[in-house]
């Protein structure tokens, strides 16, 4: 792997985090769409594509590990709602700050299933993540407890996807993967507003921007696989916290969501637990 392949893989990642960095924007932005429409909405987007190039590459959709690939679209889908909905209720960044503790999860729920034990350092970061979180609720007036628990239950459920991922990145293909997020999310969503009447008939401009979101998340994506097929994770994965300080940037000069020294600090901390998680090399105690 050369210098300018980890080059590339940057710039690809750059590209997707600030694609994903415009998708939060816009959901923030339809804040009085509900979640349930726009998770649905991005899915729609995002399956006709998907279907697109599966068919172009002539691969064969349904793979063979069908309840974990299940598996994989329910909390895949889970996981996008607490999240959108945690970007209408809290301030910008602190969503997205909460939204990046899924690695954290992610290892946690990797102890649980394989009993290897931790590094007590690492155990330091995980507590630097929740002291964090603890800070920005304690001391932000607009974080409220029920968002922030849908946040952290969103991450978890995120989480439990990636995990299913890393189990089938080697045994289906990752666009039959990526296939079953939107083919289980669409029945969910239509199911959920059946029942719940969560539907709005909104202006033209904002049917446009709801598939933006689908087109936004679906090259975001691309970008991202393509980061990490061809440049070093540890190089890689650091640009994608950009995401933070453009949550940040937009929050304060597009929501004039302002935040205080103590808060920020919070910000801080829990995103330095993460990123000490992500690259300490140690693991066991």
């Amino acid at each position: 792997m050369n210098s300018k392949d980890n080059k590339t893989a940057v710039i690809y990642m750059m590209l997707a985090s600030f694609i994903f960095a415009m998708m939060n924007l816009i959901v923030k932005h339809l804040g009085e769409i509900p979640v349930a429409q726009i998770v649905l909405m991005r899915s729609i987007v995002m399956l006709i594509m998907v279907v697109a190039v599966i068919k172009q590459q002539k691969i064969t959709p349904f793979g063979t590990h069908k309840k974990l690939l299940i598996f994989r679209g329910v909390f895949g889908s889970m996981g996008i709602a607490f999240f959108f909905y945690t970007l209408h209720t809290m301030p910008l960044a602190s969503a997205v700050v909460v939204h990046y503790l899924t690695p954290i999860f992610t290892v946690l729920l990797s102890v649980i299933i394989t009993r290897v034990p931790l590094a007590p350092l690492r155990w330091f970061f995980f507590l630097l993540c929740f002291v964090g979180i603890f800070i920005i609720k304690d001391f932000d007036d607009r974080v409220e407890v029920l968002p922030l628990i849908f946040g952290v239950i969103g991450t978890m459920v995120a989480s439990a996807a990636y995990n299913v991922i890393s189990v089938l990145k080697t045994k289906e293909h990752h666009l039959v993967i990526m296939l079953y997020f939107p083919m289980v999310t669409v029945p969910l969503c239509l199911v959920y507003i059946a029942i719940s009447g969560d539907w709005v008939w909104t202006s033209a401009f904002n049917w446009f921007l709801l598939s933006v979101i689908g087109l936004c998340t679906y090259f975001a994506q691309y970008f991202l696989t393509r980061a990490y097929q061809i440049g070093e994770v540890s190089k890689v994965s650091i640009v994608s916290y950009l995401g933070i300080i453009y949550a940040l940037f937009f929050g304060y000069f597009l929501f004039e969501e302002w935040y205080s020294l103590i808060v920020i600090t919070g910000l801080f901390m829990v995103l330095l637990g993460v990123l000490g998680n992500l690259f300490y090399k140690g693991n066991r105690g």
